[in-house]
């Protein structure tokens, strides 16, 4: 299976799952396997995997609001895949704009600014069931 991913991710010119199209500074939402492609730069972004999830649940008092990871591939037309771990605290949400981690790269900043469900109580979650709010921006 791994095999299989790097096949068909091995430079961004794949044709691929069909994607769509959202614009640079544009907060958009995956779910987890989906991917996109920004314009006007035709750079793709896929949400590949949830790496763990130890926020604090909803109906819980915790010492540590606790912190969730993703993983996601960005790629330039023509060139590899960059793997990048994207996180965020508990208890953070789209509209804490304060509290949101910003990761630079490739000269662009990714935010990861929602990832739902959000952890209840004695509930198992499958995290191909996730999907994340994001935010991709040209570095100023």
């Amino acid at each position: 299976m791994l095999l299989l991913f790097l096949i068909l991710f091995a430079t961004c010119d794949n044709e691929g799952p069909e994607k769509f199209s959202v614009n640079i500074n544009e907060i958009f939402t995956l779910k987890c396997g989906e991917s996109v492609t920004v314009k006007p730069d035709n750079l793709d972004l896929g949400f590949y995997e949830v790496i763990s999830d130890s926020r604090c649940p909803t109906n819980l008092q915790c010492f540590w609001a606790g912190v969730a990871e993703i993983k996601v591939w960005i790629c330039e037309p023509g060139q590899s895949a960059n793997f990048i771990k994207l996180p965020i605290y508990g208890y953070v949400s789209y509209e804490d704009t304060m509290r949101h981690v910003v990761v630079d790269t490739l000269g662009y900043q990714l935010s990861l600014l929602q990832l739902d469900p959000y952890p209840v109580e004695f509930e198992e979650r499958d995290y191909s069931e996730y999907e994340a709010t994001i935010l991709i921006s040209n570095i100023k």
